[in-house]
């Protein structure tokens, strides 16, 4: 006697989607047979196909995840390899070579001093734990009333809750209030509708101002993302991040670079602090990694 399984049919799956597959950033009340789940089954290159062949350019790259392309066999190939050798171990107090190799090869990557690297599972992770440490950092050098931590309006720096209070959204960070004390947030660099007469580097002053506001002895960190993404890709003007570490260092402040989506070529560098030519005390990075 033999069993063979049958992979579920397009309508099954959609079925199966609605019961049990909660989606991110997504209204699941809103589909239904009329209205399906878009469903992609596989990809090529630049292209991901759904359940009926049709073919789209994938413009974000799988929310910027995939800058080398779909379906490259060499990594298939790479990862069933060590697979075989060594599928997964810890780093809790334990180290494997490919960790140790991919640590190093970070850090001679990263830009000034920064030569040591932390392993997280993600984006928001990474995020999550910059700010532990910078708030660690000044605490076991004897300023542990540095907590605080500025962010920008409008940018995105994760979901969990630390990230989630970094982050300058509004709409996803009320319904999870109260949220991780301490963050503030200041002006972004989208200058579209700026005053022609107001100074490009405002948004700069605008983070001594706060940092001021807030007490130089209350702040650990300022949190920024190279092109901040969330609200239309503002570009900083020249001398943003220049200034802003010159007024970081003035006030014993770390400087955080969020790279979750700027690194690893996105802004033609392997960081993108390169591309604007400022070194942070900090780099976050995931997407592509």
């Amino acid at each position: 006697m033999s069993i063979v399984s049958q992979a579920p049919s397009g309508t099954e799956l959609q079925e199966l989607a609605r019961r049990h597959l909660w989606m991110h950033f997504s209204r699941m009340g809103g589909y239904d047979a009329d209205h399906p789940i878009p469903l992609i089954t596989r990809a090529e290159g630049c292209y991901v196909y759904d359940e009926a062949g049709n073919r789209y350019l994938d413009g974000l790259s799988a929310l910027f995840c995939v800058n080398a392309g779909h379906g490259r066999t060499e990594y298939g190939e790479a990862a069933a390899r060590q697979v075989e050798e060594l599928d997964f171990y810890t780093l809790w107090s334990y180290a494997h070579p490919r960790a140790i190799e991919l640590a190093a090869r970070i850090a001679n990557l990263a830009p000034g001093d920064l030569n040591r690297v932390f392993f997280t599972d993600g984006g928001s992770e990474a995020v999550e734990s910059a700010l532990k440490l910078a708030r660690n950092y000044h605490r076991i050098h004897g300023k542990g009333q540095k907590h605080k931590f500025i962010a920008r309006e409008v940018a995105y720096h994760g979901t969990s809750l630390g990230a989630l209070s970094a982050t300058g959204i509004t709409e996803l960070r009320n319904q999870f209030e109260p949220l991780v004390s301490g963050a503030c947030h200041v002006p972004n660099t989208n200058l579209y509708r700026w005053p022609e007469d107001r100074d490009p580097l405002w948004a700069a002053q605008a983070i001594e101002e706060r940092i001021v506001f807030e007490g130089p002895e209350t702040v650990a960190a300022v949190i920024l993302e190279p092109v901040q993404n969330a609200g239309g890709c503002f570009v900083p003007p020249d001398g943003y991040f220049q200034q802003v570490r010159e007024i970081c260092d003035a006030y014993d402040v770390l400087l955080i670079s969020d790279e979750v989506i700027c690194a690893w070529g996105r802004l033609g560098h392997y960081f993108g602090c390169e591309r604007f030519g400022y070194q942070p005390d900090m780099i976050t990075t995931a997407k592509a990694l």
